[in-house]
């Protein structure tokens, strides 16, 4: 079955839908599909090439990434159109993009995250599909990284280099949520708890 998070087009669910696919549309804290049979997950995330182009450009790109890598050993970057239209009048070679998805495949935290490029919806839908008829056969016995007595904020903060659960735990349980931690400022993280003047600065880096 495929899970669509509820802000990802009509049109991909009732395409999924056509295929004779099991789709369900709802809420995902990360990534835009989530493809799971019994206890076996691949996580998608969606860009059209635009967005991936600006992901790059503004870092949020690798952050991103660093999140997928660290809730699931396996996770899809997957972007959708013409990348040298995209390229057209932006200040960024496609060498650099290039490179920059190589690094997606090769620097992450824990996890693999693979990068795959689609000329249009049409093909990243089918792209969808097999990986669904994969996972459901068995061919990509993909275990959640995520343990069930885990919280999976608190594995989303660990993606920020020298934040291990504990201090990933203080930071949710004063500021509530990802969301305030991310809009923070240092002054406001360093009140937390074990959150000294270098750490606030690493975690206000990351997320900006």
């Amino acid at each position: 079955m495929i899970f669509v998070d509820f802000r990802e087009p009509e049109r991909i669910v009732q395409k999924l839908k056509s295929f004779g696919l099991d789709v369900y549309v709802k809420h995902l804290e990360l990534g835009d599909y989530l493809v799971k049979h019994s206890l076996y997950e691949v996580l998608v995330e969606r860009k059209d090439a635009n967005d991936f182009i600006s992901s790059i450009v503004d870092g949020r790109l690798f952050r991103q990434c660093h999140f997928l890598s660290a809730r699931y050993p396996l996770s899809i970057l997957a972007v959708v159109g013409d990348l040298d239209e995209a390229l057209e009048n932006r200040d960024i070679s496609r060498s650099a993009v290039i490179g920059a998805m190589v690094s997606i495949a090769i620097k992450n935290v824990q996890g693999q995250v693979v990068p795959l490029i689609f000329k249009n919806e049409e093909d990243f839908c089918l792209a969808l599909k097999s990986i669904d008829a994969r996972v459901s056969e068995g061919d990509l016995k993909i275990l959640p990284r995520l343990k069930s007595h885990e919280n999976p904020k608190v594995a989303m903060l660990t993606a920020i280099p020298g934040i291990g659960e504990k201090k990933a735990e203080k930071l949710l349980e004063h500021f509530g949520s990802i969301q305030r931690i991310a809009n923070a400022s240092i002054s406001e993280l360093k009140r937390v708890e074990g959150i000294g003047e270098k750490k606030a600065r690493e975690i206000y880096r990351f997320f900006r």
